[in-house]
C-alpha cells in the first residue's frame, strides 16, 4: 500500500540529487566548498534509496549495498567540510591533510568488496530477510560492518560537536564585522543539523532494532522522508549561501595607505585578533574619536550594508586597530557599536509617532524589523512601542 508513496518520494530525491550536483560542481572553481557539498548530497541520495532498491531491483541490491556502505562514511567530513569553508575567514581549499577524515572509506571499501563475494542468497537472507548465516565468512563480515558503523556512529557525534562549536565561532565574528548579519547566520543550519540527527538516528535505531528484537521501530516511509526533508533543505539553502567572511576576505584591497594608524605589517583580515599588535594607548584614543566623528558627522550608521573594512577604508585606519579599539576601549563589538548609533537616531522618530515602526528600522540603517526590534529591546530595555507610550 505504501510502496508507491515510497516510490515517488524516491524519485524525487533522485531528480533534487541529478539536479543539484552538476550545478555545484560548475560552481567549485568559485567555491571549493561546494566539492564536499556533493559529495554530502550525493551520499545522502544514494543511501536514500535502499529500500526502494531492495523493492523495485532486488538482482542489484547486492551492487547497491557495496556502493551504499561507503557512501556512508562520506557524510560526516563532507558536511564538516562544508561548514569549515562556509564559515571559514579566507576562501577555502581542500588540502591533502584534509583527506584524513576520510580514512574510514577504506576499510568500508574493503567491506564493500566481501559484500561482493556474498552468494545472491546468502545476501538476501542476511540484508532482506535478516535471518542468522552461521559461516565463518559471514561472521567476519558482520563483525566488521558492527565495528564499522559503531565507528561511524563515534565520527557522528564529534562531526556534529565541531559543527555546533564552529557555528558558535563563526556568529560571534560576524558581530566583530558586519552591522547587519541577516542571512548570513547560517540559522538554516540549526534545521539542517535536526533533520540530519533525526535521519541518521532513525536509520541506526531501524538497523539496531531489527536486528535485537526482529522488528524496526520505524518503516522505510520515515527514512525516506527524513531523506527527502535532508535533501531539499541541502539543495534549496546550500545552492544559495555565501561565506559570508571568506567574500569580505576576497574584496578587501591594499586601497589603504599606511598611516601612524596603519602600519604596513598589520594584518588586514578584519577576524583575525589582535596578535603582537603595536595600536599604543594613545592611538586607541585618536582612532575611537574618529570612529565616533565618522558615525556623528557622516552617518555612516544610516548605510544598511555598512562593515568594518568599509570603515575601515573611510577612515584609512586598519581594520584590525578599529576593531581592537572597539573591544578594549569601548568595550563593544562592531556590530552592537553600530546598532546603538542606529537606535539612538531611532529614538526621536519613535516619539514623533509620524512613521510606522519599520519604516524607522529601514530608515536608520536596519533591514529587517526584528533586527530593529532586538536592537532596541537589548539596547533600551523596552520595545519601540512602549518605548513611544513612555
Amino acid at each position: 500500500m505504501d510502496y508507491p508513496i515510497e516510490i515517488i518520494l524516491a524519485m524525487v530525491i533522485v531528480g533534487q540529487v541529478c539536479i543539484s550536483v552538476p550545478i555545484l560542481l560548475s560552481r567549485v572553481t568559485t567555491h571549493a566548498m561546494n566539492v564536499p557539498l556533493a559529495l554530502f548530497l550525493l551520499a545522502s541520495g544514494i543511501l536514500a534509496l535502499n529500500s526502494t532498491i531492495s523493492l523495485l531491483l532486488p538482482t542489484y541490491y547486492a551492487l547497491y549495498t557495496a556502493v551504499a556502505f561507503p557512501a556512508l562514511f562520506l557524510l560526516c567530513p563532507s558536511l564538516w567540510f562544508y561548514v569549515q569553508g562556509l564559515t571559514a575567514d579566507t576562501p577555502w581549499q581542500l588540502n591533502k591533510g584534509q583527506l584524513k577524515h576520510y580514512a574510514l572509506i577504506a576499510p568500508a571499501v574493503l567491506i564493500s568488496v566481501m559484500i561482493l563475494f556474498l552468494p545472491k542468497d546468502i545476501h538476501m537472507a542476511i540484508f532482506i530477510h535478516d535471518k542468522d548465516i552461521i559461516e565463518p565468512f559471514v561472521t567476519t563480515l558482520l563483525i566488521g560492518i558492527l565495528i564499522m558503523m559503531l565507528l561511524w556512529l563515534m565520527q557522528c557525534i564529534y562531526t556534529l560537536l565541531k559543527i555546533v562549536r564552529r557555528l558558535n565561532q563563526y556568529r560571534k565574528k560576524l558581530k566583530d564585522v558586519f552591522s547587519n548579519h541577516d542571512k548570513k547566520e547560517l540559522n538554516w543550519m540549526n534545521w539542517l543539523l535536526f533533520i540530519t540527527v533525526s535521519a541518521w538516528l532513525c536509520a541506526a535505531v531501524t538497523v539496531f532494532s531489527s536486528n535485537l528484537f526482529n522488528h524496526a521501530l520505524f518503516n522505510s516511509n520515515t527514512e525516506i522522508v527524513l531523506s527527502l526533508l535532508l535533501i531539499w533543505c541541502i539543495t534549496h539553502f546550500g545552492l544559495q549561501q555565501k561565506p559570508a567572511l571568506a567574500s569580505l576576505a576576497e574584496g578587501a584591497t591594499s586601497d589603504i595607505t599606511h598611516t601612524d594608524e596603519n602600519p604596513p605589517n598589520d594584518h588586514h583580515c578584519p577576524t583575525k585578533k589582535y596578535q603582537r599588535s603595536a595600536l599604543d594607548q594613545t592611538q586607541s584614543v585618536r582612532i575611537a574619536s574618529k570612529i565616533n566623528s565618522a558615525m556623528e558627522q557622516d552617518k555612516l550608521y544610516l548605510d544598511p550594508n555598512l562593515s568594518l573594512q568599509a570603515l575601515s577604508k573611510h577612515l584609512n585606519i586598519s581594520p584590525n586597530y578599529i576593531s581592537q579599539t572597539l573591544n578594549e576601549r569601548l568595550s563593544v563589538n562592531f556590530f552592537d557599536f553600530v546598532n546603538q548609533w542606529r537606535i539612538e537616531a531611532a529614538k526621536p522618530k519613535i516619539l514623533a509617532n509620524n512613521s510606522t515602526v519599520l519604516d524607522i528600522a529601514l530608515e536608520v540603517g536596519f533591514n529587517a524589523r526584528s533586527s530593529f526590534y532586538k536592537a532596541f529591546k537589548q539596547t533600551t530595555g523596552q520595545t519601540p512601542s512602549e518605548y513611544r507610550k513612555g
